[in-house]
C-alpha cells in the first residue's frame, strides 16, 4: 500500500491529490501505474511464451523498482535455468565446439602457481647469495670491506 510522501498517511486508493493534506500525488500515481503496467506486460509475455521479451520487461520493472519481489523472482529463475542448462548439457556444448565441462573459477590454481613461483624465486636468489658470498674469499682473517689479495700462483698463498 502506498503512502503520501508529504504526510506519510496510507493511501487507500491512488488519486491525484492526498485526501488528508491535499499534496499533489501525480508523480506517485505515474510511478505506480507504470510499475503495474510493466508487470502486467511481463506476465502476459510470459504466458504467451515470449520468455526473452518477458525477461526484458521484468528488467525494465527492476530499473524503476529494484526491490520488486515478483520481477526479481522471475529474473532469478531465468538466470538459474540458464546456469543449469550450461552445466547439464555437455553434449550440446561439445557439438558447438565448446568445452563440454566449463572450468570452475581457477582462483586456487592461480594462487598455487604464484606460491610455487615465489618459492622458486626465493630459492634462486638464496643460492645466488650463497655462491656469491663464498667466491674469492681466500683470507678468513681479513676485516670486512678490506681489499682481497689477488692469487697469481697455481697453488700459492696469494703472496709473491
Amino acid at each position: 500500500m502506498a503512502q503520501c510522501p508529504q504526510c506519510s498517511k496510507k493511501l487507500v486508493d491512488l488519486t491525484p491529490r492526498c485526501p488528508s493534506c491535499q499534496a499533489d500525488l501525480g508523480l506517485l500515481l505515474d510511478y505506480v501505474s507504470h510499475l503495474s503496467g510493466g508487470l502486467e506486460r511481463a506476465e502476459n509475455l510470459t504466458r504467451a511464451g515470449e520468455l526473452g521479451q518477458a525477461v526484458w520487461a521484468y528488467l525494465e520493472v527492476l530499473e524503476v523498482d529494484p526491490d520488486n519481489v515478483a520481477a526479481r523472482r522471475q529474473v532469478a529463475q531465468v538466470a538459474t535455468a540458464v546456469r543449469q542448462f550450461d552445466v547439464t548439457a555437455p553434449g550440446r556444448r561439445w557439438a558447438h565446439g565448446l568445452d563440454p565441462y566449463p572450468k570452475k573459477s581457477g582462483a586456487l590454481a592461480a594462487w598455487a602457481k604464484s606460491a610455487v613461483l615465489t618459492v622458486l624465486l626465493v630459492l634462486v636468489f638464496g643460492i645466488g647469495y650463497i655462491v656469491g658470498s663464498y667466491e674469492g674469499d681466500t683470507s678468513p682473517d681479513a676485516p670486512p670491506g678490506a681489499p682481497r689479495e689477488k692469487d697469481n700462483t697455481l697453488g700459492g698463498t696469494g703472496r709473491n
